[in-house]
């Protein structure tokens, strides 16, 4: 088959590849090889489609671990005897029997505490429509069911749910009504080496996307324990991806406490995205880029002190939930730096309730949703003083974005583009010294502003935005047109 990609030791037999030997590239490649080819691209989604594929090999590696012999097995999660029963219908009896698995295993108070994952991997979910039973049918039988999944390395597996979510970017980004963003993976690399993540934190993202932070900050904390990450969103398409991303990334047991929750982080005023009493150490959130719609209810909020924007109001329940001595990354716009309004009077909170230390300007086009310019800001959540002076006493301010225009697809951001970042703020056995690119400001000299501005430059030299070449400024412009009709056209249908 394609790729050279074979069956354990009788595909290697027959000249194919064993799973063992699979790359997370090559499987990617020809899952989505089979979604250009075999599928009407038309009628199912590229995000549908992955979506698919995870929960087949859910299905598919919860029997081959319950195939396993001795004491090795583990109890099936689904209904035993499920994957074989799947593997032999089509049609009607395939959409029905699929429907009926899905509406079982979506059991939000499960009597089997070991289908907690379940529950929210199928929370909602729903199969292709009828006609497309025959397309389904190939990718059970063609794609998943020859192959021994358990055999492939735990990274390759993880790397290739990954590229197939980011090959999903354009979906993505259409998902106005909650305003999700993939984040690259080279930033939040950079983000968890700042944040010193290590094996006794416990991390969280309440409004957790497709599950990237966790899995970053997975990798540093190298922790066994299930309940170490732990996220939120309120759109449960996105729980279920980031439930299996994380699942094939961290091989974690299927049968343990689910990872992610379902639930509007807005509306609590404790981190909701815990079902135990436990209290994050460590908070990294890059919330939705998205400014309508997002007021919460006052009556729930009375421990906000204003009502703003998406990434405004992130802050600020982050502001007022996380625990003293816990750290936080949040990903903020350019006009939350610097708005009036309830942006400003989050800024001036913050300095008084927590050592907001660095703030890292990211480069320009990094982000698959076009305009997008984005920061990093990092605080540390401390008592406020009994003399009333702002608990932080400098920011640092690092730039990476000047001369580092990027996209997300020809040029995009990697490891080595935030290494001096890193190493500036992580000095050996030094203090933070400034260079052209890292500069410091006293807490005096921000408050002496009067919107108390973080949009800071940080070179010192005068900043100029580097929005790329003249072909990438003009597609940029395009992507923004086609965001905003697809945002009226949303309307359009809404209207009576």
């Amino acid at each position: 088959m394609a790729n050279g990609l074979g069956n354990g030791v009788a595909g290697a037999a027959a000249g194919g590849v064993p799973e063992a030997l699979w790359t997370g590239e090559d499987i990617a490649a020809r899952l989505l090889r089979f979604y250009d080819e075999k599928t009407s691209t038309r009628a199912i989604t590229r995000l549908q489609f992955v979506e698919h594929v995870g929960y087949l090999l859910f299905l598919k590696l919860d029997h081959e671990r319950s195939q396993r012999p001795g004491r090795f097995a583990r109890k099936s999660v689904a209904p035993e005897g499920t994957w074989p029963r799947l593997t032999d219908l089509s049609g009607d009896a395939l959409h029905s029997g699929l429907t009926d698995l899905m509406r079982e295993l979506d059991d939000q108070a499960p009597a089997r505490l070991d289908r907690r994952i379940a529950a929210m991997v199928f929370r909602d979910a729903q199969p292709w429509d009828l006609g497309r039973m025959a397309e389904l049918t190939k990718l059970i039988t063609e794609q998943i069911d020859p192959y021994q999944w358990r055999l492939i390395p735990q990274t390759e597996l993880g790397r290739a749910f990954t590229i197939m979510l980011r090959a999903c970017r354009e979906d993505i980004d259409r998902k106005i009504d909650t305003g999700q963003i993939l984040t690259p993976t080279p930033v939040l690399s950079a983000v968890v080496k700042v944040l010193e993540v290590g094996p006794e934190d416990t991390v969280i993202d309440p409004a957790c996307g497709t599950g990237s932070t966790l899995i970053a900050a997975h990798q540093a904390l190298q922790s066994t324990d299930p309940t170490a990450i732990a996220g939120a969103d309120l759109d449960a398409q996105m729980c279920r991806l980031a439930t299996l991303n994380i699942l094939f990334n961290t091989g974690r047991p299927f049968s343990d406490p689910a990872p992610v929750r379902l639930a509007d982080t807005l509306t609590h005023k404790v981190p909701v995205v815990r079902a135990d009493s436990t209290l994050p150490t460590v908070a990294i959130c890059n919330p939705p880029f998205k400014s309508d719609g997002v007021v919460p209810n006052a009556t729930m909020r009375d421990d906000f002190l204003a009502y703003g924007d998406f990434p405004t109001n992130f802050l600020q329940h982050l502001m007022v939930t996380l625990r003293s001595g816990a750290r936080a990354a949040v990903f903020m716009p350019d006009g939350v730096l610097s708005g009036r309004g309830a942006a400003a009077t989050v800024r001036r909170a913050l300095l008084s309730n927590c050592d907001v230390h660095t703030l890292l300007r990211l480069p320009t086009g990094m982000f698959h949703r076009k305009g997008v310019k984005s920061n990093v800001l990092f605080f540390t959540k401390a008592t406020p003083k009994p003399n009333g002076r702002p608990v932080t006493r400098e920011l640092w301010v690092y730039d990476a974005r000047t001369g580092n225009h990027r996209t997300d697809t020809g040029n995009p951001v990697e490891e080595a583009d935030f290494d001096d970042f890193v190493a500036a703020c992580l000095p050996e056995g030094a203090e933070r010294t400034e260079s052209e690119r890292f500069r410091r400001y006293t807490v005096d000299e921000l408050l002496d502003n009067p919107k108390v501005s973080f949009d800071l430059p940080a070179n010192l030299a005068p900043e100029l935005d580097d929005f790329g070449s003249p072909k990438e400024m003009a597609t940029e412009i395009a992507g923004l047109l086609d965001n905003a009709a697809a945002h009226f056209r949303e309307v359009a249908e809404a209207l009576p």
